[in-house]
């Protein structure tokens, strides 16, 4: 109960639908050239958009969305879509879902900073620029809860770029990978967060 899978590939993310798994990580990293332009990029042009969508049809509905962030075109942006397109395939794969709800948020202030648990049953996140996710091993991860920010026990982060697929608690109740998003309020810092799910009752309206 509660193993953490690290995986050296895409494939590895498979392994969340072991009954014994509640956390899967692929350790990867981003072209250079990939990265350092989503480093460089304005601020003001970092997508935060919301899309329920058919793994085939990613393209053409962030295209536009893109557009109107003010993401200019060209072969970097191609190249994070293609990305994304490539965890939406799998996470709809491993979730046997048809739609995707895709969120890509630009976010400069303290979102879902508390310890908690996902209300969902399975979520792939990985960011793709700032700081990373945070989370607790099993053992440690009630009392974190109970504590927040004055919780001293020990804290682990995603590596840069890293996927993680957790199970959240509607999996099994109880149950599911404690974790947070880090407090950046006041930093200066920009986040921009990939988080995949499952169609949900507060999802969008298929595009």
């Amino acid at each position: 109960m509660g193993e953490i899978s690290v995986c050296k590939d895409l494939a590895g993310l498979a392994s969340i639908k072991q009954p014994g798994t509640e956390l899967a990580i692929w350790e990867r990293s981003l072209a250079p050239m990939l990265q350092n332009w989503i480093e460089k990029t304005d601020t003001n042009n970092l997508p935060d958009v919301r899309i329920l969508v058919k793994p085939d049809e990613l393209h053409l509905a962030l295209d536009p969305l893109l557009d109107s962030c003010g993401l200019r075109p060209g072969n970097m942006r191609t190249q994070l879509i293609e990305d994304i397109h490539l965890l939406v395939v799998s996470f709809a794969a491993v979730t046997s879902s048809s739609l995707v709800d895709v969120r890509l948020e630009r976010i400069s202030h303290d979102t879902c900073w508390k310890f908690h648990r996902d209300c969902v049953e399975t979520r792939l996140i990985t960011t793709y620029r700032g700081p990373t996710t945070e989370w607790v091993r099993n053992g440690h991860g009630d009392q974190a809860i109970k504590e927040q920010k004055k919780f001293q026990g020990p804290l682990e982060r995603l590596g840069d770029n890293d996927v993680a697929v957790f199970k959240g608690s509607a999996a099994h109740p109880n149950r599911g990978i404690v974790h947070r998003s880090p407090p950046i309020s006041g930093t200066g810092l920009t986040r921009l967060l990939l988080c995949l799910n499952q169609q949900t009752d507060t999802s969008p309206d298929p595009w």
